[in-house]
């Protein structure tokens, strides 16, 4: 039953909406035609139509990346939001959802594809917003609550994380000087600029470039971010806002609301806040009011679909948002007091359903492997190098409709989702589209280059300047550039553009003369000046006809060349936010896979998956990095806890956790397994006899003994010092500290000729160590780059700079043979501050493969106090000095103690097995410089040698003189 809702005022452009119910036929997959059963005896519908003669679209965001700009699913919009069109669109409501993917059809991307991609489209499937309703499900009814609490805590939280993104903008603005803008990329100057005959939506764009082939310096101003233009100063000045289109190493392409005067003088670029993000997550959470099931009862007439909003796991998502659900924490668990009356039943989410529901290959496939020792039948393909908990993941990803699965640091979580997309695409060959978005273009990119050596065929989606070179070649720009109806699109967009030009100049003639008509009324005009105007009337109404007809086949054309690349794809990859762009409307997306999904806020896991979902795994960590925060307060409110993590807590979805690590040596997994994880994480990395695999063996350094036998030397060593941080540009370092991990680098390329720069990685939690670490391995210091030189020789010393320093968050889901984390904190208080972060403790010790290096103070760490930053005053202070700002972290509350506690825990560790190095004195100097007088000593040596050879030499020749004089007397 549906119970009509008829709002007070409707949308303009809209004609009242009736609807009738009426059973679902079975309609065969991408049919549009009526039901038969829809006609009377007499051949009329006896249904009401659903009609309108417009249809509305949420205002479009001022920005576009690579892959929403020439080939975009919208027509040229108003600034409300609405496509003027003509066309009346009729449409039937059934009672049942009309499916739009038959399970036992295959996947488009694994047939033989019968049809000419050159062939011109006759038509093209029309895809339109869906119409406001004018009727809601009893599902609807009890959802609605519950979407509107949501709604509410959201919008609010973003609003809170939009401001202190302001504010920080203006604070950049104000506190840091010109050349630390230009250095750190946020400004750009000296740029000339002219605007393009090419506009977005009818919005102008220019381009921006210091002159002709100069290559920009390195910047951070990505596709869809804000750029604030001036002459001088944004802050004195009035400014133009605009959006970065798209960017290449010499221009940037800046779309702007209006033309103003450009061409003459420079301009001052500054990187604005990232408004398309903050645009996109609000969209995600309008959008989760719309319910697809009720979408798809609706069935237009014609060659229209209308585009899938909203996800069908809203029961899932809203659990906790229902009246009378609530959540009573005991320990680590929760006791689920939702009302026995709600609608959302928790058994069912355990239940082998979702999109794969009825192809029964699929289902018994997830439930074999989802037991331990799965039976395994003909025709099962083969899973190689995959453990029993990967499989039951991948089982879990397949078989249920909504799943989480934890990846800690090395379980193989890419290789898992890896191989459940070859599973359902290349084996079962599925026909729903996948969709696979992580938080991270790296991420997308590990995960692209991984499905292609897998035999999978991805679609990589993004600015292609996000995307790794060798991975071009998959990305929907490179096929849209090398698709068999790209010239015939350009041949008509150049007809297109002369035509438009054709119509401006006559338009000017044609006024022109007009108003010579209009000033001759006095005396009549010359009949062949009235026939003038009359033939150049029609000739306008003839260019603007071929105008509108050349711009609809260009957009038909287009919408064939993106159905075919999509539909040619097994899966689509790009990031969450990315996934917004509308060159993916041309689609809907029924299974959607997030990787990073701890790293994510809930609003930006909600992007992709309001796209039509129905099959949903999250995968992620949330006992790694959270979600980076700006908003101390926001973060408080849970703003920094994950949908990914939400769920786990809340413990209703169905979840497993990867449970051996490939990575670490076990002498570095030891603690974060026990510390982080229960002991519930086991190693991959040791054979039967308990020896770490070949290739793991622990790196030779004078800090770990240098023993020859592997045994003898561990693997983590602490060096214990007691040189002072210090601030600096409202940041810490530690300059003692820094040239201790100078020494360390240097003795690990002395000591390990195998071991390469790229092989290891500093990690520093502060900004100014990371740039003193920088400037100190940078070859431009002069006195470390001799020393360097002196102590390895001139080839090993370009090793050097190819060692990275980075953030915490910066290795996030990497991984290096060997890591030195500088932990800066040294004081006599104990303040600890943004270390007492336990997540990103979690990351920081287990990126290491073979060596870890911890360099600080055992007794500050141990002491591990949290000084201001207990209080969100005090948080804020602290995370001005801090790389990532607010820093993330969880809800904020409690989370800082816990991470004091571990690195206390950690200290004890590292004591107990004697794995603390002290450097004071004697031996702070041998640390420091013992290298560099060796190799002093061996020049000296040489020197000496070589001065002994030349006094032997002299001698020599003084006797041969000698000899010969005599004999010449």
């Amino acid at each position: 039953m549906h119970t009509h809702i008829f709002p007070a005022h409707a949308p303009r452009r809209f004609a009242s909406i009736a609807t009738r119910r009426q059973s679902a036929p079975a309609v065969e997959e991408g049919s549009n035609a009526l039901p038969s059963t829809a006609l009377g005896t007499n051949g009329i519908p006896t249904l009401p139509v659903i009609r309108t003669s417009g249809v509305f679209r949420p205002p479009p965001s001022q920005s576009k990346g690579a892959a929403e700009g020439e080939y975009l699913q919208e027509d040229a919009e108003d600034d409300l939001g609405f496509v003027e069109d003509d066309t009346v669109v009729e449409a039937v409501v059934n009672d049942q959802p009309i499916r739009r993917y038959d399970w036992r059809k295959r996947a488009v991307s694994r047939s033989q594809n019968t049809v000419d991609p050159s062939a011109l489209p006759k038509g093209y499937k029309r895809r339109v917003r869906k119409p406001p309703a004018e009727f809601i499900s009893e599902n609807e009814l009890v959802l609605r609550p519950a979407v509107r609490e949501y709604s509410e805590k959201f919008l609010r939280l973003l609003h809170m994380e939009e401001a202190q993104d302001e504010a920080a903008l203006r604070d950049r603005l104000a506190q840091w000087g010109l050349e630390r803008l230009q250095k750190e990329g946020y400004c750009l100057t000296g740029m000339g600029a002219y605007w393009l005959e090419a506009n977005q939506f009818g919005r102008p764009v220019a381009a921006f470039s210091i002159g002709p082939g100069i290559v920009l310096p390195d910047n951070k101003f990505e596709t869809g971010t804000q750029v604030l233009i001036s002459r001088l100063d944004p802050l004195t000045e009035s400014i133009h806002t605009g959006s970065v289109l798209s960017r290449s190493p010499t221009q940037l392409r800046i779309c702007f609301p209006n033309h103003f005067q450009l061409d003459e003088g420079t301009w001052r670029l500054d990187l604005g806040r990232p408004n398309l993000i903050y645009d996109r997550m609000r969209m995600a959470i309008s959008q989760l009011e719309t319910d697809p099931v009720d979408t798809m009862k609706i069935v237009p007439s014609g060659a229209s679909q209308i585009i899938l909003e909203g996800t069908e796991l809203r029961d899932v998502i809203l659990r906790s948002f229902m009246p009378g659900a609530k959540a009573e924490k005991k320990g680590t668990e929760f006791v689920d007091l939702l009302d026995a009356q709600c609608a959302v039943s928790a058994d069912s989410k355990f239940a082998f359903d979702g999109a794969f529901k009825d192809d029964q290959r699929i289902m018994s496939w997830a439930r074999r492997y989802s037991q331990p020792n799965p039976i395994v039948v003909d025709g099962d393909p083969p899973l190689v190098g995959l453990n029993t908990s990967q499989k039951k993941a991948m089982a879990m990803m397949i078989g249920q409709r909504f799943s989480l699965i934890q990846g800690p640091p090395g379980t193989g979580k890419t290789k898992t989702i890896i191989d459940t997309v070859k599973l359902l695409k290349v084996h079962f060959e599925v026909p729903q589209p996948l969709l696979l978005c992580t938080y991270t273009n790296v991420a997308v990119d590990n995960l692209v280059d991984g499905l292609v050596k897998a035999g999978v065929k991805p679609l990589r989606v993004g600015y292609h300047g996000t995307i790794r070179s060798s991975l071009i070649p998959y990305s929907l720009d490179y096929k849209l550039q090398h698709h068999p109806l790209t010239a015939t699109v350009q041949k008509l967009v150049d007809e297109s553009a002369t035509t438009q030009e054709g119509i401006e100049e006559l338009t000017g003639k044609y006024k022109d003369l007009e108003k010579k008509v209009q000033d001759a009324v006095a005396r009549t005009p010359r009949r062949d000046t009235v026939q003038r105007l009359s033939n150049m009337r029609e000739a306008l109404v003839k260019l603007k006809t071929r105008a509108k007809y050349l711009k609809s086949r260009i957009f038909s054309i287009q919408q064939k060349m993106l159905t075919d690349i999509v539909s040619d794809a097994d899966v689509v990859c790009t990031t969450c936010i990315t996934s917004a762009c509308y060159a993916l409307n041309i689609m809907d997306f029924p299974v959607v896979f997030i990787d990073e999904a701890s790293m994510s806020t809930e609003p930006a896991s909600l992007i992709p998956l309001m796209k039509g979902s129905e099959h949903v795994a999250l995968i992620g960590d949330h006992k790694q990095l959270p979600p980076v925060i700006v908003s101390h307060q926001a973060k408080e409110d849970g703003f920094g806890v994950s949908l990914f993590e939400r769920l786990i807590e809340e413990d209703h979805v169905p979840s497993v956790m990867l449970d051996i690590q490939y990575r670490m040596h076990p002498d570095i997994s030891r603690f974060p397994a026990k510390e982080f994880y229960d002991l519930s994480l086991f190693d991959g990395t040791v054979d039967a006899s308990g020896n770490a695999l070949p290739g793991l063996e622990p790196v030779h350094s004078k800090h770990t003994g240098n023993h020859p036998l592997e045994k003898a030397r561990p693997s983590v060593v602490f060096l214990d010092h007691s040189g002072n941080e210090s601030y600096q540009a409202r940041s810490l370092l530690n300059i003692t500290e820094a040239h201790i991990v100078a020494s360390v680098v240097e003795d690990l390329l002395l000591n390990n000729p195998t071991l390469m720069g790229e092989d290891i990685g500093i990690i520093a939690p502060y900004a100014a160590q990371i740039r003193l670490l920088t400037r100190y391995l940078s070859p431009a210091h002069a006195a470390y780059r001799a020393r360097f030189e002196a102590v390895l020789g001139s080839a090993r010393a370009r090793e050097v700079p190819r060692i990275e320093v980075k953030t915490v968050d910066g290795f996030e889901g990497r991984e290096k043979q060997v890591i030195v984390f500088s932990t800066v904190r040294n004081n006599a208080a104990g303040h600890i501050g943004f270390l007492a972060d336990k997540k990103r403790l979690n990351v920081g010790l287990t990126r290491a493969k073979r060596g870890l290096f911890v360099v600080g103070s055992v007794a500050t760490l141990r002491e591990g106090r949290l000084r201001m930053a207990q209080t969100a005053v005090g948080r804020e202070k602290e995370g001005k000095a801090h790389v990532g700002g607010g820093g993330g972290g969880g809800g904020g509350k409690g989370a800082w103690g816990v991470g004091a506690e571990s690195w206390r825990r950690y200290m004890d560790y590292l004591t107990e097995g004697d794995l603390v190095v002290p450097l004071a004195g004697d031996a702070l100097d041998r640390a420091l410089y013992e290298h560099l007088e060796a190799a002093r000593a061996r020049e000296r040596a040489v020197a000496e040698a070589e001065r002994g050879a030349e006094r032997v030499a002299l001698r020599e020749a003084r006797g041969a003189v000698g000899r010969a004089v005599k004999i010449a007397g």
